[in-house]
């Protein structure tokens, strides 16, 4: 299951920033980092072919201790007008999560439109939307939608410049009930 806003947030944020994938060069490139440490053994392996615009990353990680290990798998293919992607998450007791969508270009920015799905088999869409005209006002907006289509998640933001003067407004709403889990990694301190 997706856990966190912050999650969701970053799946699709990788989906739209993905282009970041290929190198300068016209020939395919893989690239291999390895990480050997007490308890921990992981891979991470990247390939871009700028030639057939296609990118993939590889990732797992071992527990020393256990022999558990966790994989992440990434795909993505760029189209005429913007790219797909795929993504399979497999947790250390075989839970798996997967995303698939598709990024489309338009003249001022990009949308996104995905299917999630969590470790407990629950589907979701995914929508997400930004654009930016030449006077450095800008929007972006993510939502997210259970299996019915029913809104869970959803958050728009607006930015707009004028005469030095910068305004932001961000609405969120979440269905009653949705409680996505609290991203993990650093707390605030306090």
């Amino acid at each position: 299951m997706i856990n966190s806003r912050l999650m969701l947030a970053s799946l699709t944020a990788l989906a739209l920033a993905l282009p970041a994938f290929a190198p300068a060069a016209a020939q395919e490139q893989t690239r291999t980092k390895v990480f050997e440490g007490p308890n921990v053994s992981a891979s991470k392996t990247t390939t871009v072919n700028p030639e057939t615009g296609t990118a993939t990353r590889e990732r797992t990680a071992t527990n020393l201790d256990t022999g558990n290990s966790a994989t992440s798998s990434a795909v993505r293919q760029r189209t005429e007008n913007g790219s797909t992607i795929g993504i399979v998450q497999t947790g250390p007791w075989g839970n798996s999560r997967s995303l698939d969508g598709t990024r489309t270009r338009t003249d001022t920015g990009s949308t996104f439109t995905g299917t999630a799905t969590g470790r407990a088999g629950r589907t979701y869409g995914l929508a997400g939307a930004r654009s930016r005209d030449g006077d450095g006002n800008s929007a972006a907006s993510q939502s997210v939608t259970n299996s019915a289509g029913e809104s869970l998640y959803s958050r728009n933001r607006t930015t707009t410049r004028s005469e030095g003067v910068v305004n932001r407004n961000v609405s969120t709403s979440k269905a009653r009930g949705f409680k996505p889990s609290r991203a993990r990694g650093k707390r605030p301190r306090g």
